[in-house]
């Protein structure tokens, strides 16, 4: 089971980071030194990530930003998921919660 970064993927989100792309420190946000904090218990919800992202992020580069991680996530054998809770009609209730798990 994957449940940290090797020091190649900490280097790849620095670097992204480093050239102004938001989407690595959703990464981070769920990452202890190189450690995965992974499952349901450590989900953030969008809002508590756009917030910790900077206080300058809408919610829709946050959502982006999650999106793009999301997509590292799984080439790296991550999986960045994102929930949101359904109500009548299938209609999402509440905000969209944000988890990582591996497979």
């Amino acid at each position: 089971m994957i449940d940290h970064l090797s020091p190649r993927e900490i280097e790849e989100l620095g670097s992204a980071a480093a050239g102004g792309a938001e989407w690595p420190g959703v990464v981070l946000l769920f990452v202890d030194g190189t450690l995965l904090r992974l499952g349901w218990d450590r989900a953030l919800s969008q809002g508590e990530i756009a917030a910790r992202l900077g206080p300058a992020t809408l919610a829709a580069a946050a959502r982006a930003a999650c999106a793009e991680a999301a997509r590292w996530c799984a080439v790296h054998g991550l999986h960045l998921m994102s929930y949101a809770g359904g109500g009548p009609g299938e209609d999402p209730v509440g905000e969209t919660l944000w988890f990582m798990a591996v497979g």
